[in-house]
């Protein structure tokens, strides 16, 4: 009888561990992504900023402003 109570609880241990294996990966990969995603979004700010400086700086900005109230989508 201590046998089959032995086995039963190596067996519900060993589905614990697979299933605990499982919620673990699938927390490290949600991390990963978050990361990725702060990273990618901290990037494109950082390139639009430069942009915008460079936009600013050559006045462009007034040209676009012009470009925009005299032309709409509809002309």
């Amino acid at each position: 009888m201590t046998k089959i109570y032995f086995t039963c609880a190596v067996i519900a241990i060993i589905i614990g561990a697979y299933f605990f294996g499982i919620a673990r990966g699938r927390e490290i990969c949600t991390r990963d992504i978050a990361i990725q995603t702060t990273q990618n979004s901290q990037q494109q700010n950082k390139i639009k900023g430069k942009i915008n400086v460079e936009i600013y700086r050559t006045s462009t900005s007034d040209i676009r402003d012009i470009l925009r109230t005299k032309y709409t989508i509809a002309d």
